[in-house]
């Protein structure tokens, strides 16, 4: 895994060969292999021989961001819902303008101390009836202005060992990293450590003791920042736990112990992780790719991915018994062209939290079929996916453009037998990514110097041909909303220094 640079990176590229040997760097896309180095990268270090050195060779790092994001989502009410109105369509929406500023010492003696500020103010239309997209504070149901002091770390540093300790951007710990697709990223706060010791290996180890949210201003420990609720817990539970009237987690704060073991060479890579949080859940997650050279033009490579949650200690959440894994194959073309399909099953468990939805609110949610709208993560889901993105740019059609397209459909319980049935649904997006600064070898969420802009637009379908009246009669639980079709539109206008 390459040297996490502590920069607010929303994809990290992968390095491709060209014919001349010269590197360049190919687009990432859902779910692909994390960068590994046999060494820690110390490139961008400017080593200072005092402490004024230190000062006067830090580094700065900024970002300014303007984001807005619409959904038309239409939430109706259902035939055995009280009330006499059957449709209400509302409006979700933000625009915001915001970024980030950081500065890092010169290493002295191998260390350094960095700090980051986050903020973002609303602007233009923010209703504060229909909140939850995030891309401002959302504390006191209204949409507000937030700064925050994300990163404060002291970082120790050699070409085979990294310490980090304090608040800090985790971008490349899989479950673990930045979600950065509002106007912050995940922050976290703990200590992590890597070692390159073995060549093509990597160690990874982190102590996590709580979480940033992308538009709060305060963190969370790691059960509190999972969102756990008692509506959605199985079997026996502590009710001191929870909070009477909001039903949230109100108990003890909890910590997360992480570790990792990561191969990689030219063909293979191999990745197996471990998220331990206290008294609350385990989950292990493997992840395996093998990258085929077909010619000097394309690479064939096919991956796959496991995991497994289930409860630990006094298992503060309820129970937790489930799993998911995932198939994908993908096609990529020197001329600029990627193609991929894939597929993700996850565990459908009456017995489990919420019928075996998977935690994944530390960072990215790692399925493959992880799109714009929808994460796959819910219980039973079984999503098949496809996609195709074009770097037009290095196709000589437009410069310094990248367009991506995908679909997936999302087959979910929803026999009258089941529980935790939930609506069908398929999900088409459309990506666009312009650089003002850079012609080809770039991804969709690859973060780079200068301005840039990337549109996005989603077309979500949810099926309503549910007989409501039978699954009530089944289970006594009253549908009172039910989700219509709906566009999710998102605009980036970065600017990098």
């Amino acid at each position: 895994m390459k040297n996490i640079v502590l920069l607010s990176l929303l994809t990290i590229p992968l390095l491709a060969v060209n014919e001349d040997g010269t590197k360049y760097e190919a687009p990432r896309l859902a779910g692909d292999s994390l960068p590994i180095k046999a060494k820690i990268d110390t490139t961008e270090r400017a080593d200072a021989s005092n402490l004024k050195e230190a000062c006067s060779k830090a580094k700065i790092k900024g970002l300014i961001r303007y984001s807005a994001q619409t959904r038309n989502s239409n939430l109706h009410l259902t035939q055995d819902a009280e009330g006499t109105d059957t449709s209400t369509r509302k409006l979700q929406q933000y625009s915001t303008l915001g970024g980030y500023f950081g500065i890092e010492s010169a290493p002295l003696l191998y260390t350094s101390i960095g700090a980051t500020f986050y903020t973002a103010t609303p602007i233009g239309p923010n209703p504060d009836d229909r909140l939850g997209l995030g891309g401002a504070n959302e504390d006191g149901g209204t949409a507000n202005t937030y700064t925050v002091l994300g990163e404060a770390f002291l970082k120790v540093q050699d070409e085979e060992n990294r310490l980090v300790l304090g608040r800090q951007e985790m971008p490349n710990y899989r479950f673990i990293s930045l979600s950065n697709i509002r106007m912050s990223p995940f922050t976290h706060e703990g200590g992590t450590y890597e070692n390159t010791f073995f060549e093509n290996f990597q160690i990874n180890l982190a102590y996590i003791n709580r979480q940033k949210d992308r538009n709060a201003e305060v963190f969370e420990d790691m059960v509190r920042s999972a969102r756990v609720t008692k509506s959605k817990t199985r079997g026996a539970i502590n009710e001191t736990n929870f909070d009477a009237l909001s039903g949230k987690y109100d108990g003890a704060d909890k910590a997360m112990m992480m570790s990792a073991l990561t191969y990689k060479d030219s063909e293979l890579n191999l990745e197996l992780w471990d998220y331990y949080v206290d008294d609350f859940i385990n989950t292990v997650y493997f992840y395996g790719a093998y990258n085929l050279q077909l010619s000097k033009n394309s690479d064939l490579s096919f991956a796959t991915q496991i995991a497994s949650q289930n409860g630990v200690g006094e298992k503060v959440g309820g129970a937790v018994e489930t799993w998911f894994y995932g198939l994908k194959a993908q096609l990529s073309l020197k001329q600029g062209m990627t193609f991929f399909t894939a597929y993700n099953e996850v565990a459908y468990n009456e017995a489990s939290y919420d019928g075996g939805t998977l935690f994944v609110r530390w960072g990215t949610p790692q399925m493959f079929n992880s799109y714009q709208v929808q994460d796959s993560e819910l219980a039973g889901t079984k999503s098949y996916g496809l996609g195709a993105q074009f770097e037009l740019g290095k196709m000589g059609i437009i410069n310094n453009t990248v367009i991506r397209f995908r679909y997936a459909y999302y087959d979910m319980p929803d026999d009258i037998s089941q529980k935790d049935a939930a609506q069908d649904r398929s999900e088409a997006t459309f990506d666009l990514r312009y650089s003002f600064t850079k012609n080809d070898g770039f991804g969709i969420f690859t973060q780079m110097d200068g301005l840039s802009l990337q549109f996005r637009i989603a077309y979500d379908d949810y099926k309503t041909d549910y007989d409501y009246e039978a699954y009530k009669a089944e289970h006594g639980y009253d549908f009172q909303t039910v989700t219509d079709d709906f566009i999710d539109t998102r605009l980036y206008v970065d600017y990098v220094f």
